[in-house]
């Protein structure tokens, strides 16, 4: 809670606890902030506590509306120290009316996820993922952005240089997203051609099938997500049941011919068509029967949208 100060009554200051809370910034962040940039509680109280006052409230501010338009966190915190108090206001104006990315490309984009992965700053990734969502649309913001800077952060995990967390943080914002992406998209309706979405059995992988409902979504189609791991004995089931439009199922894990799970989508017949997703499938083009191969969050819009008219 915001205490009264002992030697000059009129002044209000307050402990991290109640700045979080008020800003809706972890605690941890704001001991962060202070112990790496020095922006931090300026005020001591007559027992020696450090306080904030509301110019120091203003700057963290200003910090949280920079980063969540895509700066460092080191240069956002450089700025909002050397903004003078009379400038605090001004500053925190159009810092909060800023585009969230807008002005940056999508290397630039990629580079900023990269480094709040590092830092474990999940408010500045949903800020950059958000961000290019909004600005691009799903298959654009999924091509340019979110995909390329998982691939990365895969690739520096793999030479040590992050730790399997930083992909685990992105990957939950991304999904986040992605989810509210399609939420704001519109209540879609459920009748018309049903529309099917799921991992392979074993597959833990369901992001692409995530992005794939949010792009879908902006064409103005709902679907069921089924997830990761669906067993291919349920799919087989609950399509016979259904009679699907389409029926998508992703692979990132090598499948092979005799896999229970290509079994049952090379065996689909109309009025179903399956599609394939990701690097596990066998290439075996005339194998698949029925089924057919989407290489790109793109061209499997494309697909199912031609498809379902």
């Amino acid at each position: 809670t915001p205490e009264p100060d002992a030697e000059a009554p009129a002044t209000i200051v307050w402990n991290v606890g109640s700045v979080a809370d008020r800003l809706g910034i972890a605690a941890s962040t704001l001991r962060t902030w202070e112990r790496r940039y020095g922006v931090g509680p300026t005020h001591r109280t007559s027992g020696g506590h450090r306080r904030y006052t509301e110019t120091d409230i203003e700057r963290v501010m200003l910090i949280k509306a920079l980063i969540a338009r895509g700066a460092p966190p080191m240069e956002a915190a450089r700025m909002a120290q050397s903004t003078s108090v009379a400038g605090l206001a001004r500053a925190l104006v159009e810092a909060a009316g800023d585009d969230h990315g807008d002005d940056l490309d999508h290397s630039e984009v990629v580079d900023g996820i990269i480094a709040a992965s590092r830092d474990y700053e999940p408010e500045r990734i949903r800020a950059l993922v958000g961000g290019a969502l909004r600005r691009d649309g799903v298959i654009k913001a999924w091509t340019g952005v979110i995909a390329p800077a998982l691939i990365r952060i895969g690739r520096e995990w793999s030479e040590g240089r992050l730790g399997i967390e930083a992909e685990h943080l992105t990957s939950e914002v991304g999904v986040g997203e992605l989810r509210a992406h399609t939420r704001a998209a519109g209540r879609l309706g459920s009748s018309g051609p049903t529309i099917i979405l799921a991992s392979a059995e074993s597959d833990l992988h369901s992001m692409p099938l995530i992005a794939l409902e949010a792009a879908l979504a902006d064409a103005g189609r709902a679907c069921h997500v089924l997830g990761a791991q669906f067993p291919a004995k349920a799919l087989a089931s609950m399509t016979a049941n259904l009679r699907p439009t389409i029926v998508f199922v992703w692979a990132s894990l090598p499948r092979t011919e005799d896999d229970e799970m290509w079994q049952v989508v090379t065996s689909m017949v109309p009025p179903t068509t399956a599609i394939l997703g990701g690097p596990g499938w066998p290439d075996r083009p005339d194998a698949r029967g029925q089924a057919t191969v989407s290489v790109s969050l793109e061209s499997t819009v494309a697909r199912i949208t031609s498809l379902v008219g």
